[in-house]
């Protein structure tokens, strides 16, 4: 399965609806590099730390570099990628490096480059799925065409020359057919629809079980903790047992196909319904989010295997993504096609792939969420500890900094980056949770600070949320939903709310609780299930406010 556009289709829908050449080209492009390479498509490319020396004259991304740039007569090449993703350099060094590819690009093309981890914003507003990620823009910057994976040079090259002849003579390969309906808001609370999309998450999870392979779907599998969590939290009787019983079964796979038995920590995701090509990459949030699920499962069905699985991956954060110097948890470690298939023996004599020396604030945020939330105390690994040292981390910067900032660096020791409505949304529940939590003053001092923020910042008197300047919140519901709702869930758990706090909270339930025709169609239509993460927290906010 290849993915070459935001909504998948296949090649025979793409020719019917009248597509050009060029289309039909680039799902066969995508087709016999497949058999080469395994189509990694959330994977990356030639990444923010080496694509300075790259023979295709890239510009880094930025609001002025895109100003300047438009209507300049050559299409645009913007390349999404991230430092930790092993196929990164694949792209780099099996096409971006061919003499042909680099001249034609360099020529032809206005060519950017685009961090994902550090763009996010961009990352959203092309509604990009995955690294490497691919766009090519008409030179008034509307969308050409856009997918996602690696091309090799014969594949790529031929591709480009499909974009430049096609954009030379004004031709677009985007008509109105991907433009999704407007959101219409409610004009008043109703419980009842609330209860309406709880209700049909559980049951579209239950309808969408893989009960053959396991896991969610029939596209690319992984462990999705958040969901899965809120599911054994709240669904009761024989509903939780089935709940319980897909789960358990998942993480059967995911502990056979995606872990990592010697140094312990899960692998991204897999990229077939078999659980099979597993992406090497291990984040912390992630792992983070199994040690809470399967500390949750064995309090259901206690198993060693669960216990032992858990204290490892717990062990894995501890020893290899916690910088003991910084006092924090680092964000990823870079993946190895090569280095994950020796056994101890040849790990001893290898080079274990780097953790990048960067800690990202909303990758931290949702790692030390998943932490705090842990039943037992772990001791034996001083857990609380390396929490509490990870949580005033980000503190100094909310307090000392006054202001929230995208990531910090540990070569230079600078924050860099203004933070985004993300950035800020996750830190004001980590840090209610926090100051419920370990009842300290600047915990609580930190979020009323990132509260007083998101509202002189953030918020949209006339619609009554809080809205990202960067993104428009009828292009990316989904996004400013999940946001909304960690924001809610911060007024909700603030061991000291305010008076107006209630009643913010329900403007922001009312504003998105008729967004069950888009869960509808994601549960329809369901790769990946990434899409829960959106979902989840809005629908705890909708339970806590009842």
């Amino acid at each position: 399965m290849v993915k070459i556009l935001s909504k998948p289709k296949t090649q025979d829908s793409l020719i019917s609806k009248g597509k050009s050449w060029f289309c039909f080209l680039l799902v066969q492009a995508l087709k016999s590099t497949l058999v080469f390479s395994m189509m990694v498509f959330l994977c990356s490319d030639a990444s923010a730390y080496d694509h300075q020396h790259s023979k295709v004259k890239f510009l880094d991304y930025s609001a002025a570099v895109m100003k300047e740039h438009k209507n300049q007569k050559k299409p645009i090449f913007l390349l999404f990628s991230a430092e930790w993703c092993h196929w990164c350099k694949v792209l780099q060094n099996k096409t971006l490096k061919e003499k042909r590819v680099y001249e034609y690009l360099n020529q032809h093309f206005v060519n950017v480059f685009i961090d994902a981890d550090i763009h996010n914003g961009a990352y959203l507003k092309y509604k990009a799925t995955g690294v490497p990620f691919t766009v090519f823009l008409n030179p008034n910057y509307s969308v050409y065409f856009k997918y996602s994976g690696v091309l090799y040079a014969d594949d790529f090259l031929e591709v480009l020359r499909g974009v430049q002849e096609n954009v030379a003579i004004g031709k677009n390969l985007y008509g109105d057919e991907d433009l999704v309906e407007v959101y219409q808001p409610p004009e008043e609370f109703g419980e009842e629809r609330l209860e309406t999309l709880d209700q049909m998450l559980r049951d579209g999870v239950l309808d969408n079980i893989d009960w053959k392979y396991a896991g969610l779907g029939q596209g690319e599998k992984t462990i999705h903790p958040l969901v899965s969590l809120y599911l054994l939290e709240y669904s009761k009787g024989e509903e939780r047992e089935q709940h319980l019983e897909w789960i358990t079964s998942a993480l059967d796979q995911a502990i056979e196909q995606l872990y990592d038995p010697i140094e312990g920590g899960f692998y991204r995701y897999a990229e077939t319904r078999e659980w099979q090509v597993p992406h090497f990459e291990k984040m912390a949030d992630l792992n983070a989010g199994m040690v809470a699920l399967l500390e949750a499962v064995n309090h259901e069905n206690p198993s060693p295997k669960w216990k032992k699985t858990a204290d490892q991956t717990l062990g894995y954060l501890i020893q290899t993504l916690y910088s003991q110097e910084s006092g924090v948890f680092h964000s990823f470690q870079e993946a190895d096609t090569f280095y994950y298939f020796l056994n101890r023996e040849g790990r001893e004599e290898g080079k274990a792939p780097p953790v990048i020396q960067r800690v990202f604030t909303d990758r931290l945020s949702r790692t030390l969420l998943h932490l705090m939330e842990l039943r037992g105390t772990y001791p034996e690994f001083e857990l609380e500890p390396k929490i509490r040292s990870s949580l005033d981390f980000l503190s100094n910067m909310v307090i000392r900094k006054k202001q929230v900032f995208h990531f910090h660096d540990l070569n230079n020791g600078q924050w860099a980056t203004p933070g985004s409505l993300e950035d800020l949304a996750l830190l004001t529940i980590v840090f209610a949770e926090a100051a419920k939590k370990y009842k300290q003053p600047h915990y609580l001092h930190a979020l009323k600070k990132l509260h007083r923020h998101a509202l002189e910042h953030y918020y949209d008197p006339k619609r009554k949320i809080f809205v990202d300047p960067n993104l428009n919140p009828d292009d990316d519901l989904e996004f400013h939903l999940e946001m909304n709702a960690w924001l809610a869930l911060s007024f909700l758990t603030n061991p000291k709310p305010k008076p107006d706090d209630q009643n913010r909270v329900r403007e922001i339930i009312r504003y998105f609780s008729a967004v069950g025709v888009r869960l509808e169609d994601h549960l329809w239509d369901s790769q990946d299930w990434y899409f829960t993460d959106h979902y989840t927290p809005f629908l705890k906010v909708a339970r806590n406010f009842r």
